[in-house]
């Protein structure tokens, strides 16, 4: 851990087509950031990689960002938009909240009174070595108390994304039939597990054997339909010939049309994320002769509006983790020219499931 190790940065190259690769971002040398009053030098260790970073991308062929010079500038981003040029994030900016960052990582230098060199912290926003961040707006972590990268993954905010829509949104009761696209995802697993241990029946849809299998084996689910292998519509009438109470939609596209015939009267569709339309490939259509027939309840539900309850959410989640009652999995590529590839192979579906986080520097929290 020294300030004088070389920094580097991974900027966006060029507006993209479709599923975003290597090709489509580059890793620049850079100064070592410089911090001011309650800032901190961290060396990043770990970063998060989330779908839901690709709708601020620049996407070919749509104006402004095509015709938009490269913005090496990017001390106050566009919360909303990651211009050519800019560097690449990993969590929510710009954002003083506590709990929006992308990355973990340890304290080279303070200026702020609540943190010292040596501290983990989560709070860091970008794919980068080393970062200045505000304090006020990060967390120190305790290595005794739970992995440094628990808070990208077990306490994160994809799970926190998914406590949040299964505990404030579903309104879900034991015995109700409970479909979760994605359900071996970061999001998806969270809800799957918590639904099975409150007794809902769990219907998972996932990418893939070996993902199917973690959703039935370990998070509990009555059944996972492998949406490459089987037909999503005839499984479900096989297996909910009632229909289905809650669909809680992490993907979108023409899946969410499937699911939306399958709905009781009354039923909710849970609306968190669009992962199958993130790259252009897929649109979804909303029947809305089924939403009025049937009087179903649609909800879509954005985390950053529940970050009062975080706490309550760690409190649990930890608990659950700890005690061994809490399926998790999650996959770490190494080195941060990975990142790329991980959030393409989070994107396509590639990858073993789980949350997919890179290791770009070396973790000195184990023992």
């Amino acid at each position: 851990m020294t300030p004088h190790a070389a920094n580097r940065v991974m900027r966006v190259a060029r507006p993209i087509a479709g599923l975003p690769g290597p090709g489509d971002f580059t890793l620049h040398d850079a100064p070592m950031p410089e911090i001011g009053e309650r800032e901190l030098l961290v060396r990043t260790i770990y970063l998060s990689i989330a779908p839901g970073v690709r709708p601020l991308l620049p996407h070919a062929g749509h104006a402004p960002q095509v015709e938009r010079e490269p913005q090496p500038a990017d001390d106050l981003p566009n919360p909303m938009k990651i211009r050519v040029g800019e560097r690449m994030r990993s969590g929510i900016v710009p954002s003083m909240s506590k709990f929006a960052g992308g990355t973990v990582g340890q304290v080279v230098a303070s200026r702020h009174p609540d943190f010292a060199p040596g501290d983990y912290v989560f709070g860091g926003r970008y794919w980068q070595l080393y970062e200045a961040i505000n304090g006020d707006a990060s967390v120190r972590l305790d290595p005794d108390d739970l992995p440094i990268e628990a808070d990208l993954g077990i306490v994160g905010r994809s799970a926190f994304t998914g406590w949040v829509g299964y505990r404030r949104i579903c309104n879900a009761k034991p015995g109700e039939v409970m479909v979760i696209s994605s359900a071996a995802g970061s999001v998806g697993m969270a809800v799957a597990a918590l639904a099975a241990r409150d007794g809902l029946r769990v219907i998972g849809i996932a990418s893939g054997p070996d993902k199917c299998a973690f959703v039935t084996e370990e998070l509990g689910a009555e059944y996972c339909i492998d949406r490459q292998r089987e037909d999503v519509g005839q499984t479900l009438d096989r297996l909910t010939p009632a229909g289905v109470d809650i669909y809680f939609d992490n993907v979108a596209g023409a899946l969410q049309r499937t699911l939306m015939e399958r709905l009781k009267p009354f039923g909710r569709l849970v609306v968190c994320g669009m992962a199958a339309e993130y790259c252009g490939g897929e649109a979804s259509t909303l029947p809305t002769d089924s939403i009025l027939a049937k009087r179903l309840r649609i909800e879509g539900f954005v985390v950053l509006d529940y970050d009062d309850e975080y706490p309550v959410f760690r409190q649990e989640m930890a608990a659950l983790w700890k005690a061994g009652a809490l399926p998790y999995r999650q996959q770490i590529y190494e080195g941060l020219k990975s990142a790329p590839a991980a959030l393409a192979d989070c994107l396509s579906g590639r990858s073993r499931g789980g949350k997919l986080l890179v290791r770009v520097g070396e973790d000195t929290s184990k023992p």
